[in-house]
């Protein structure tokens, strides 16, 4: 089977992105910082190296696994949707290749990106041994959990790929369907627990039938024999046979989803009959044609609103807060704290993705050239922009932030601070996504990965600041208060902000179109 063609292709676009680099520099810094932090706690606060050793175990394989499943969404999501959308795939097909010698050819390129950063990541799980407290075998079996984890993101990714030609399509489907692996079952055996506690108790069963159950039983640390042993086996064979499973798909659709079909009208771009909704559409035409390219999509609110209801609801079910909130039952801001920052952590995250979508859109179709030779300037991008973010997520960010009054008359008194640093810190993330998410999606080679080097840029490097700011207080012995720890983490996340905002802000504005021909011409 003659593989070499098609991965020596793709490893040599890979070779080239360099946000998936500094990505991968930034978690290596994250996992770093967290079992640097246990470790100095034994060495200065006399922490018990036993404890110490089974809570870095617990905080490494939370990280890994979290990557693990949404691998497929940065590795093998795109892969075969991108050659459909640049209408290359056909052309792979006039060689020798067949169709499952270019899917197994992609799909070997992305395994071979994430086997090797989870190897590089794996020893990480290798050091609590040495503290005490973690046995080997259950490193091993955290181990296979992990492989059969990654791969199955990956396959899931593959199979979606195949299927959409959407960028946000196939990525959206793919963290969709991981996500529905993981926790759908459980969920639905919860809410039938709480509902009728004896149709809950006759259908526990079919919590098993996730592919979340291997890893809550690994992490748990207890030996897998009697009654637990069936659940982990189910869980882990369910995993492995969606894995062959998307791979059969993606295999059988490949080969007969390349050729180039007749576009049809889709219910995002498609306009009512009424006259009320032309005439304004007219008088938006108008004002600004960006803004009418941004707001043609008649859906883009109502997906916030049903993603708001779901997430919310679904951390506070999982964490006890509605039973806090409505139970009558104070101080229960554990729970509310944690199910915002979940939220606030979803909403930017897609502000950065929508704040991306114009210029990787424009550049992705090959109209950037074209819109520069029209008078339009920088601050018709940004107004469009702009009143795009409003439109889509104004009334959604509104309502969670009126919930954070009420929560607060719930809560500790000395929460609050948490509370209003939080809000403070969600609106200094969401301006700073705006430019920095602009000038990324303008002046990335590739596009398609800017989104996430916002995210990467506001949202992981912060943290992986902050972590390693903790580490240098703990080897000085220098105290620091809760005050002092809330402070630090604001100061970090604004000093962070500002300087990535000054360096985008320096290639926007009077420079726009100098920085947008660059892009486009390199070197012109």
């Amino acid at each position: 089977m003659n593989l070499f063609p098609i991965v020596s292709r793709e490893l040599l676009v890979a070779s080239r992105r360099l946000g998936t680099y500094a990505s991968r520099f930034a978690i290596a810094l994250l996992i770093f910082a967290v079992v640097g932090y246990w470790m100095i706690l034994v060495g200065v606060e006399n922490y018990p190296a036993h404890r110490a050793g089974n809570d870095m175990f617990y905080s490494v394989s939370c990280i890994l696994i979290f990557l693990c499943n949404i691998a497929g969404v940065y590795l093998t999501a795109d892969c075969l949707s991108e050659e459909k959308r640049n209408g290359t795939l056909g052309l792979l097909f006039l060689t020798n290749l067949r169709g499952y010698q270019v899917v197994l050819g992609k799909m070997s390129v992305g395994a071979i990106q994430g086997v090797l950063g989870l190897m590089a990541a794996v020893p990480m799980l290798v050091v609590p041994i040495l503290m005490g407290g973690v046995d080997p075998a259950l490193v091993l079996r955290m181990t296979g959990v992990l492989f059969a984890t990654l791969f199955l993101s990956l396959s899931v990714g593959m199979a979606c790929s195949a299927m959409f030609k959407s960028s946000k399509a196939t990525t959206g489907a793919t963290f969709a369907v991981m996500f529905l692996l993981n926790f759908a079952v459980p969920l639905f055996a919860l809410l039938s627990y709480e509902l009728d506690r004896s149709f809950g108790r006759a259908i526990q069963w079919m919590a098993t039938c996730s592919t979340g159950t291997m890893f809550a039983l690994t992490l748990d640390g207890r030996p897998l024999g009697g009654p637990r042993e069936m659940p982990f086996y189910i869980s882990l064979a369910l995993a492995l046979g969606v894995t062959v499973v998307s791979m059969l798909f993606a295999l059988w659709k490949t080969g007969r989803a390349w050729q180039d079909q007749a576009a049809k009208p889709t219910a995002a771009t498609a306009v009512g009959n009424s006259g009320s909704i032309l005439r304004h559409r007219a008088r938006v035409l108008d004002r600004n044609p960006l803004e009418w390219l941004a707001l043609r999509r008649r859906f883009g609110p109502g997906l916030v609103w049903i993603a708001l209801l779901l997430v919310f609801s679904f951390m506070m079910l999982v964490t006890g807060g509605f039973e806090a909130l409505i139970g009558g039952r104070n101080y229960g801001e554990g729970s509310y704290l944690f199910s915002l920052w979940v939220t606030a952590l979803m909403f930017k995250w897609w502000i950065a993705s929508a704040v991306c979508d114009r210029f990787r859109i424009d550049r992705g179709e090959n109209a950037m050239e074209l819109l520069l030779s029209t008078p339009l300037k920088y601050e018709d991008y940004a107004q469009a922009i702009r009143r795009r973010l409003r439109w889509q997520f104004m009334w959604p960010v509104i309502f969670m932030l009126c919930l954070i009054p009420y929560m607060m008359t719930r809560s500790d008194d000395d929460t609050w601070p948490v509370y209003i640093l939080g809000v403070l810190m969600f609106g200094i993330d969401a301006w700073a996504a705006y430019f920095i998410g602009m000038h990324a999606s303008l002046t990335m080679r590739r596009p398609t990965f800017s989104s996430t080097i916002v995210i990467l840029k506001i949202h992981i490097l912060p943290y992986a600041f902050f972590m390693g700011a903790l580490l240098m207080i703990a080897i000085t012995s220098a105290g620091m208060n809760v005050e002092g720890v809330m402070a630090l983490w604001f100061m970090i996340g604004l000093t962070n902000n500002a300087v990535w905002v000054g360096r985008a802000c320096m290639s926007l504005g009077e420079n726009f179109r100098k920085t947008a021909a660059n892009a486009i011409s390199p070197g012109s």
